[in-house]
């Protein structure tokens, strides 16, 4: 293995990117500035993946309520606090703002009975969106809604990431 991840193939020809292996749950984000897969599964809650593709550096989060219930918590399980973790971590990494792109997942209504305009998963979708407008965070894909969870990967040198519908 090469210091920037890469090892070639088994036949010795073409370079693949070896990378770390991370899952992250509900109220969890992580920044990597080495290659990183990071993993999850979401149903309403919403995860944001956030890359700069100059530094290669990248992140998510995984947040399941839209906004903070009482004084003095500061979880990520909140999604205006998880977003504003997952942009100072990424700072913090060497991140430029102004580079970051942004997707954005997750936000069903697992349950038939409780759909309408703002059920939960909308309301964290909202807030996600409404926050990387708010910042000027480009936001180069969506996909939020619908009735059935996903299965996210997330890699965080390239900023690709890979959905199932589960």
């Amino acid at each position: 293995m090469t210091a920037i991840g890469l090892a070639l193939d088994e036949g010795g020809t073409a370079p693949m990117i070896v990378r770390e292996r991370r899952t992250l749950h509900p109220g969890q984000l992580y920044v990597a500035r080495r290659p990183t897969t990071i993993t999850t599964i979401l149903g309403s809650c919403i995860a944001v993946c956030l890359w700069d593709p100059h530094k290669r550096i990248g992140g998510m989060n995984h947040f399941m309520l839209p906004m903070v219930a009482g004084p003095g918590m500061s979880s990520a399980r909140f999604g205006n606090i998880a977003m504003e973790q997952l942009v100072e971590k990424l700072r913090d990494a060497g991140a430029l703002l102004p580079l970051l792109r942004a997707s954005v997942f997750g936000g069903a209504c697992m349950f038939e009975q409780m759909q309408s305009a703002t059920h939960l998963g909308q309301k964290n979708a909202d807030l996600a969106l409404e926050y990387l407008n708010r910042r000027g965070i480009e936001i180069v894909r969506s996909d939020v809604g619908g009735n059935r969870g996903r299965k996210l990967t997330f890699h965080t040198d390239e900023g690709t990431a890979c959905l199932t519908l589960i």
